[in-house]
């Protein structure tokens, strides 16, 4: 497992396999991982968020998120900034986003967006 709190500094993780726990960190959040469930919460600056598989929750973000997952359920909550999703299966779950949200691929799995200010785009 990989714990990160009270950061001010950004993060940059590789990883293979196992859970990621971001909590209260400042600055762009990178995070390459195999397989394995990903958290982040109380994050201040834009998230890159490139899965294999496992489980995303992504809570109380201000900045820009961007994910690409194979595999596995995903929620994104309270966002100040945009929202853009590559997914291959599970479902996708996007609440509460300032600006827009854009689906590149949405997979198999159901899609659930609700309190969005900015425009829903989907190439799906």
């Amino acid at each position: 497992a990989i714990i990160v709190t009270n950061l001010s500094s950004g993060l940059n993780i590789k990883d293979n396999s196992g859970s990621i726990d971001i909590v209260n960190v400042t600055g762009k959040i990178k995070i390459a991982d195999g397989s394995g469930s990903i958290e982040i919460r109380d994050a201040r600056g834009n998230i890159e968020i490139q899965d294999g598989s496992g489980l995303i929750h992504v809570k109380r973000v201000n900045g820009d998120v961007n994910i690409t997952d194979g595999s596995g359920e995903m929620t994104i909550q309270d966002v100040n900034g945009s929202v853009t999703v590559t997914d291959g299966s599970g479902s996708i779950n996007i609440q509460d986003v300032t600006r827009d949200v854009f689906i590149n691929e949405a997979g198999s799995g159901e899609l659930n967006i609700d309190g969005i200010k900015g425009k829903v785009t989907s190439r799906e």
